[in-house]
C-alpha cells in the first residue's frame, strides 16, 4: 500500500511540477541528483488490527525538496505542496493528508504529511451461525 501512496504523491506533485523541470526520486540516490528535485520517503508505518477483517494503516511521509536557488524557492514550494498533497488519489479513491508541517534544514525543504486509511482485507469465506434458540421468561415483578 505504501508504494501506491508514493505513486499518488508523485502524481499530485506532477500537477504543478512537470517532469521536464523537476525529477522525483523514490529510492535513495548516492550521487548525481539533478536540482530542482523531490525525494519521497516513507518514514514510518503503523498498522492497527480492528474487528474481523478491518484494519487501520497510518503512513508518515517526508518529502524532500532540493531547490535550484534559495530558501524563497523552498517556501513557495512548501505552499504549493500544501494544496497539492492535502488530497491525493490512490486507486481512484481520494485520501486526505493530515498532520502537515514543513521546515527547511540545511537548505532542503522537509515537507511532512500523514495519510491514515481505514481498510479491509480481501473478503474471505466465513461460517455464520445457522440458527439460535433462546429460552427465557419474564418474572412476575417485571424486574
Amino acid at each position: 500500500m505504501v508504494n501506491k501512496l508514493i505513486t499518488g504523491i508523485a502524481e499530485a506533485i506532477r500537477k504543478e511540477f512537470p517532469a521536464a523541470t523537476h525529477k522525483i526520486y523514490t529510492e535513495k540516490t548516492e550521487q548525481g541528483i539533478t536540482k530542482p528535485c523531490f525525494f519521497i520517503l516513507c518514514v514510518s508505518q503503523w498498522y492497527d488490527a480492528k474487528l474481523r477483517d478491518r484494519f487501520r494503516l497510518d503512513a508518515s511521509f517526508d518529502i524532500h525538496y532540493f531547490p535550484k536557488t534559495d530558501n524563497a524557492e523552498n517556501w513557495d514550494t512548501a505552499e504549493t505542496l500544501l494544496s497539492l498533497l492535502e488530497w491525493i488519489t490512490v486507486d481512484g479513491d481520494l485520501i486526505r493528508g493530515s498532520s502537515i508541517n514543513y521546515k527547511i534544514e540545511d537548505g532542503i525543504l522537509h515537507f511532512f504529511i500523514d495519510y491514515n486509511l481505514n481498510m479491509t482485507h480481501k473478503a474471505g469465506t466465513y461460517e455464520y451461525m445457522e440458527e439460535v434458540k433462546v429460552y427465557g421468561k419474564v418474572s412476575k415483578t417485571g424486574r
